[in-house]
This record gives structure tokens, sequence and C-alpha cells, in this order.
């Protein structure tokens, strides 16, 4: 009687054991997977951001005049080198198959303005790839400050590509949105506690290029976008 009683605890301990191993497992999978993701997004707003900041920067100019399309061809390259990968990865997580299509085509779109040297649809296309991001980010990250500063960056960018190319009545109504944003994070209690100084930081950098958008001043508006990356 004794032998099986203490067949029985073994036996349960056993199956307590390799429940929590298989929790512990899928945790650690699912940990993974997700720190590979963010890798993958964070691998996607650097290149694109890079290539939207030389261009603000005027790191594509040519000397004699126009764009340097072949610069701007590298920087895009280790995109297109990686989409298969990026795609796979993204796919692991809750990204739906009709988003990352919508990726795929617009960095296609991206590729055919380079090629035709479309500085407009460049731009568009840049803006609209980054915009994406956070979007994928909050389907399955619970990082709130990254997700916003995402969204606010995203925003910052359209306004300053509309700025640049004179669609004022769209950059006023873009610098309109991220200010809402701003307000939004602020009226989160616990975000506002934690991230008070980078906020009033924000707050100051907004309000400088919404100033220089209601001014109509392309170059100043260029001149506040990078002040503003650089420093969020």
């Amino acid at each position: 009687m004794k032998i099986r009683k203490l067949s029985l605890y073994i036996l349960i301990i056993t199956l307590i054991l390799v429940t929590f191993t298989g929790c512990s497992k899928i945790n650690d999978e699912e940990k993974n997977i997700q720190d590979k993701t963010n890798e993958e997004i964070d691998f996607l707003e650097d290149k694109i951001l890079t290539v939207v900041n030389r261009y603000a920067e005027k790191q594509y100019n040519l000397q004699e005049g126009g764009i340097n399309w072949e610069e701007i061809e590298k920087d895009i390259e280790s995109i297109n080198i990686s989409l298969d990968t990026i795609i796979l990865d993204l796919s692991e997580v809750q990204i739906s198959n009709n988003d990352l299509v919508n990726f795929s085509n617009e960095l296609a779109n991206l590729n055919i303005a380079v090629s035709s040297k479309d500085e407009y649809q460049f731009m568009q296309r840049c803006s609209y790839l980054y915009s994406l991001l956070p979007t994928y980010l909050e389907k399955y990250s619970e990082d709130k400050n990254k997700i916003n500063i995402m969204k606010l960056k995203s925003l910052m960018v359209s306004s300053f590509v509309q700025s640049n190319f004179f669609d004022w009545e769209n950059a006023k109504a873009t610098i309109v949105l991220a200010e809402n944003k701003y307000k939004e994070m602020m009226d989160d209690v616990d975000y506002m506690e934690e991230y008070s100084y980078n906020l009033n930081k924000v707050y100051v950098l907004l309000q400088e290029m919404k100033n220089a958008i209601n001014l109509e001043e392309a170059d100043l508006s260029r001149i506040k976008y990078i002040n503003f990356i650089s420093k969020i």
C-alpha cells in the first residue's frame, strides 16, 4: 500500500514538473519570437529613418545638382535583401498576411520610385513604410513608450515630407495629429509620471516644428524635423 502511494506521489510530482517545464518552454519560445520580431522592427526603423534623415540633411544632393540615386539604392538594398527573412519573422506574431503583403508591395513601390528617379514618390513611400511599423508593433508588444514614440515620429516624418513638397494644408493637418498624439500621451497619468522629462522635451520640439509649418517655411521645417528626430 505504501509503495502504491509512493508511486502515485512520484507520478503527480512528475506530471507537475512536466507541465511547468512545458509552460516554461512555451514562454521562452514566445519571448524569443518577440525578441526576434523586435529586432526586425528596429532594423526597419533604422534603415527607413536613415534614408529619410540623409535626404533631409541633403546628404544625397550632388554637387552639380540633383539627387544621388545610386546612394539611395545602396541604402535601401539591405531592406530588399532581408525582406524574406523579415516577413517570415513578422508572420510569427499577430501580424496578418495582408499587412505583410502590404509592406512588401510598398517596398516594391519604393524601389520603383527610386528606379524612376521620382523624388516625390520616393519620399511618400518612405513615409508610408515607416508609418506601418508602429501599427505592427502594437499588435504584439506591450511597450507603450516605444509604440507612442514611433507613432509620433511617423507623424513628424509625414509632416516633414509634406512641407518639403509645399503641401502645407496636409502638413498643418498632420502636425495637429502629432499634437493630439502628444496630448493623448500626457492624459495617461501613469505614462506621464514615468516619462515626464521626455514628454516636456517632446512638447518644445513639436511646437518648434508646428511654428515652422504654420509659417510655411520649408527649409525651417526641414531643420526642425532633423532637430526633433535627433533628440527623441
